[in-house]
This record gives C-alpha cells, sequence and structure tokens, in this order.
C-alpha cells in the first residue's frame, strides 16, 4: 500500500510540474524573468557631442561611473557607455553633428544589447553670494521601446562653494534603494506584459486600397489585420488605428524569445506580416513593401 500511494504521489508531482512549465511558457509568466541588462548613458540633445561631453564635463563622468556601480553593487547586470563609445568606429555613433538622423547615443544602446537604458542628466545652479548646488536626474526605461521604468531626481543642497565635484558626489550619495526597485518592478512587468512595437502600414496613393476595402475574405483589410494580431500579438495586447491612407498599430512583443532565451528579434514579427499580407491581397495584384524595421518600429508599404 506505502509504494502504490508512492508511486501516486511522485506521478502527480511530474505531472503539476509539467503543467507549471505549459503555463509558464504560454503565458510568458514572471517564472521566465531574468536579472536585465544595463546600460548607464548621458543626457544629450541633438546637436551635442558625446564624446566631447565626457571629455569635457567631469561632473558627468563621475556620475555615469557612479550609477553603474550602484546598479553593479545590487546585483544588476552592466555594459560600460564610455567603453563602447571609445570603441566605436562609427562617426554618426560618436558625434551627432555628422548630419546622421538618428540618435547617436540610442544607437550605442542598440549597439550594447542592454536591457535597460538609464539617463544621467546632471547640472550645477549657482546662486547669489557663492551658493552653489547640483541636481541629479535618472530616467530608467526599455532600451528599446524607451518605455519608461523610473525618474529620480537628487540635489546636493545648497553650499557656499564652487568644488562642483563635492558637490556632485555629495549629490550622488543620495541616491537610494526606492529607484533600483523601481526599476526592477518596471522591467519585471514588462518581461510578464511584453514591450511595445510599433507598425505602421502606409498604403500607397495609387494602391486604391483604404483600410476599408473589402478582402476577398469578405472582410476588410483593418478586420483581417485585427484578427491576425489576435493571434499575434504578445498576450494579445495591441491596439489599431486607421486613417484614409494609414494603418497605425501598437503592439506588445516579449522582451526575450522563450525558446532560445536571446532578446526577441522584430523580424519575428516583420517575416509573418509580410507573408500574411502578401497572401491575403495576392489576389488584388498589390505589394507590401518594408520601408523600415528598426527596434521598435515596422515601417510597411502597400502599393
Amino acid at each position: 500500500m506505502k509504494k502504490l500511494i508512492w508511486t501516486a504521489l511522485l506521478c502527480f508531482s511530474v505531472a503539476l510540474q509539467g503543467y507549471a512549465q505549459t503555463e509558464s511558457a504560454t503565458r510568458g509568466t514572471s517564472n521566465n524573468v531574468r536579472q536585465p541588462n544595463v546600460i548607464v548613458v548621458p543626457y544629450t540633445t541633438a546637436d551635442q557631442d558625446v564624446r566631447q561631453i565626457l571629455e569635457n564635463n567631469q561632473m558627468m563622468l563621475n556620475a555615469i561611473s557612479k550609477v553603474k556601480e550602484e546598479f553593479n553593487n545590487r546585483g544588476f547586470n552592466t555594459r560600460d557607455f564610455v567603453t563602447l563609445l571609445q570603441a566605436s568606429k562609427r562617426n554618426d555613433i560618436v558625434s551627432a553633428t555628422t548630419g546622421a538622423k538618428s540618435d547617436p547615443v540610442k544607437d550605442l544602446v542598440l549597439e550594447s544589447k542592454a536591457d535597460i537604458s538609464v539617463t544621467v542628466n546632471i547640472f550645477l545652479n549657482q546662486h547669489e553670494g557663492g551658493v552653489s548646488e547640483v541636481n541629479l536626474v535618472l530616467q530608467a526605461a526599455e532600451a528599446i521601446s524607451g518605455e519608461s521604468f523610473a525618474n529620480a531626481s537628487y540635489t546636493s543642497d545648497k553650499f557656499r562653494t564652487n568644488d562642483s565635484l563635492s558637490l556632485t558626489n555629495r549629490a550622488l550619495s543620495k541616491i537610494n534603494d526606492d529607484f533600483f526597485t523601481l526599476v526592477q518592478n518596471g522591467f519585471n512587468m514588462m518581461m510578464e506584459t511584453g514591450r511595445n512595437l510599433n507598425v505602421r502600414i502606409e498604403l500607397g496613393p495609387n494602391s486604391g486600397l483604404d483600410p476599408y476595402s473589402e478582402m476577398s475574405t469578405g472582410n476588410d483589410l483593418e478586420m483581417e489585420l485585427t484578427s491576425w494580431l489576435d493571434n499575434n500579438a504578445y498576450g494579445g495586447n495591441y491596439e489599431i488605428n486607421s486613417t484614409d491612407l494609414v494603418i497605425d498599430i501598437s503592439m506588445k512583443v516579449p522582451i526575450y524569445d522563450q525558446i532560445t532565451g536571446k532578446p526577441y528579434a522584430i523580424n519575428k514579427v516583420r517575416t509573418p506580416l509580410i507573408k500574411f499580407l502578401k497572401e491575403l491581397l495576392a489576389s488584388e495584384e498589390h505589394t507590401p513593401k518594408t520601408k523600415l524595421s528598426s527596434g521598435q518600429q515596422i515601417w510597411i508599404v502597400i502599393e
């Protein structure tokens, strides 16, 4: 009898483990959560040279180093922005003044394969009577979509001093666990729900199509896309909005491929979507073509 009971319990345990694994793979639950890779980057404007900022602004360089160290101390994996910048051979990444249309810091973040980018903005405020203070602003976001996880600001308080580095260190010393908890929680939530991917479908002026053109299936184009999204958006989460010649889609995709564990590549959406549109429009003699495919956006034109 004891042997029979033991056998039954063992079978039940194996079955329960199998169910849990299937449930996790299907839903993308927190069982799949992993420690994110973080890169700390300087705040820049469109006309600023990234390398010059780091070479000429010791406050910024100190802040990037310290914030990265704080992430390391709390067990996060980090990518070193300064090292990657020094190793970069691309002029459009090194400087935004070369005429490049892309964001040089964003490009380097994408090349780093980081999951989270933390932007550091630090500046000195000088007041009357020789009084100064340093303000530090941190913004953490998902590296590809830019979806915000956490924001925090710290100040050195006001002192009668010209020592900006001492004020910088004082502001940095005020960074607390709350910020890192918000970052981790935000990432865990995105692991559960997916990140945003924008898909823009442009209907060429000579195509004769609009979002409500009837397809051979009897449904209009927007309805066919809605059905496709029901089956392909992560967790079935998406929004679709249409104008006369444009269909804009915001859909969720996983951060990581659940089978390989590698970062989720958007060609896993683009390729089947193009195939779907070609099959849908085959009898209409229209050709969907990719106009843009980046880390957070797919742009398709139908002629």
